[in-house]
Parts: C-alpha cells; sequence; structure tokens
C-alpha cells in the first residue's frame, strides 16, 4: 500500500499525465486509482473461411524476422505513421531499443509485411505458430488490399489441425472484409489499466466534440488530491484551456469512472446511462479520444 501510494506521488511530481499496468488483479488496483481503459479484440477464425483469401496478385508479401533490416524499416516506418496521424490514444511510442525488447520478449515470431504495386510498405503483421495454434500478435494495414493480403498468409497455412487467432486493436473492422462471419469468434478482452495521475494534463491533451464549455467535477482521488474539484474545460476552435473553478460542475464522477471516459471507450453519455458519471447540466458535447493501438505488454 506504501510502495503504490509512493509511485502515484512520484510520477505526478516528475509530471507524468497516466500510468498504464497489466493487472493481476483488478479490484487490487482500482483501489489505486488504475481502471480499465485498454481493450483488444480477439478473433478465433474458423479455418474453412480462410478460403475466401487468395494469393495476391497486386504488390508483394515479404516474410521474415526481425534482424532482416528492410522488414524491420517497413514495419517502424508504418507503426510510427500511425502515430503521426496524431489520433492515437495511450499507443506506445516504440523507441529502437523497445522494439528489439519486444523481439526478445516473443521468440519465434515471424514478420510479414504487404508491399503495394509502388512497392511502398501497407501492412505488417507478427505471429508464432506454436502448440497447434496460429496467433497473429499484431496487425496493422492501411488500405483494405494490406489486409486481404495478410488474410491471405494466414490462408497459406490452412489446416484444420491449427487454430487460428488474430489479436488487434478494438476499434478494428478486420471481420467486415470475410464474406461470412457467422463462423467468427469475437472478443472485446480487458488488456492494461490506466491511472490518470495527473488530470490537468490529460484534460489539455483531449479535444472537444464541440467547441463551448464544460464542467466535470473530479472526486476520489485519495492519492493525489490535487486532481479532486471542477474542472473548466473551454475549446475555441482546437485550442483547449482547463482550469479549476468554484462553479457547479455539470458532471460528477470518481477518478475511476472518468478514466472510462476520458480514456477508455464509453462517451460521456453512455457512462451517464450506465451511472458511472452524475449529470447535473446536460451539455451537448463530448470528448474526443482517438483509438488506442496497444499491443505492447509490460
Amino acid at each position: 500500500n506504501r510502495l503504490m501510494n509512493e509511485i502515484i506521488l512520484e510520477l505526478y511530481k516528475q509530471n507524468y499525465a497516466i500510468s498504464n499496468l497489466a493487472p493481476f488483479s483488478e479490484s487490487f488496483y482500482r483501489r489505486y486509482g488504475y481502471e480499465n481503459a485498454i481493450y483488444e479484440k480477439m478473433y478465433e477464425l474458423n479455418p474453412a473461411y480462410l478460403r475466401f483469401f487468395k494469393p495476391v496478385k497486386e504488390g508483394k508479401i515479404v516474410r521474415g524476422k526481425w534482424k532482416d533490416s528492410d522488414l524491420k524499416e517497413a514495419v517502424i516506418k508504418l507503426y510510427q505513421d500511425k502515430l503521426n496521424q496524431n489520433n492515437q490514444r495511450n499507443t506506445v511510442d516504440r523507441e529502437d531499443w523497445w522494439w528489439d525488447r519486444l523481439d526478445t520478449y516473443y521468440p519465434g515470431r515471424f514478420i510479414c509485411v504487404y508491399f503495394d504495386k509502388n512497392n511502398q510498405p501497407a501492412g505488417y503483421m507478427f505471429y508464432r505458430i506454436r502448440d497447434r495454434e496460429f496467433r497473429v500478435e499484431e496487425l496493422s494495414y492501411k488500405t483494405p488490399q494490406a489486409a486481404k493480403a495478410l488474410l491471405s498468409i494466414i490462408a497459406s497455412h490452412s489446416s484444420s489441425d491449427l487454430k487460428y487467432y488474430v489479436k488487434i486493436p478494438e476499434s478494428s473492422l478486420l471481420g467486415e472484409f470475410f464474406p461470412e462471419q457467422e463462423g467468427l469468434k469475437v472478443q472485446i478482452l480487458p488488456y492494461m489499466m490506466t491511472r490518470i495521475i495527473n488530470v490537468e494534463q490529460v484534460l489539455e491533451a483531449l479535444h472537444l466534440i464541440n467547441t463551448g464549455k464544460i464542467k466535470i467535477e473530479i472526486t476520489d482521488d485519495e492519492i493525489v488530491a490535487e486532481n479532486n474539484g471542477t474542472w473548466a474545460i473551454d475549446q475555441i476552435n482546437k485550442e483547449t484551456k482547463v482550469r479549476k473553478t468554484e462553479k457547479d460542475p455539470d458532471y460528477s464522477g470518481s477518478i475511476t469512472n472518468w478514466t472510462k471516459v476520458l480514456l477508455g471507450h464509453l462517451t460521456l453519455k453512455q457512462a451517464v446511462r450506465l451511472g458511472f458519471i452524475k449529470e447535473h447540466h446536460p451539455v451537448d458535447n463530448d470528448f474526443i479520444k482517438g483509438e488506442v493501438s496497444f499491443y505492447d505488454y509490460f
């Protein structure tokens, strides 16, 4: 208990905005302000459905290992391109040493990169075959052609003796590429928990759907008292201004329930309907949060 309190206060002093962790117990870490905010979508594919994906006729697919410099460069470029779109939430900004650590942490992984007709990388996939399971542990694509090309690689390993799993961001619509979907098993699984360390930083980083104002009250942060109180958020064009106020809030909730809204997948209206957030004065606004592309474990 003392360690958790000390760590969170130290993070606040060092000006960190958030903290993520992989929980051994959700209820345990919820006591310290953490809440589920990062989810992943897991597809279990029926081997018979892989017949829909044929070898590509345009562009090419290159398969190899992380030591292959050309593939490594292509993967990093695709990943960084996504980050540079500025629509990512909680996605890890991977440095070179982190990429190498992932390769060490997941031994035996293959890489596939799809290059389009202009020889530009348009999608990549990491996968392993272990214990009669074909597991795609990371898959990213920029175009529909890239998605189908990567699915064709899975299809090239088609076997009734294998089980096929694809782990992908929660917002992904990979299943839409299957002409028949009844045999797809899809699960949304909680992955990482997040703790808001500095509410002001998080609010300043978010944008509202509509230009205007909204006042939210944060309660029950028993570790970082500075987070508690009512925060006035004022967005003019694309600039967000945040300050503490003594005025009555439009919405109130605990630090963990606000995490569901600010960094999780719930909209403000959904959180109100579910009883996580209390509505005092309805405001026609919500937070633009971007999408989570989170594959990392630590």
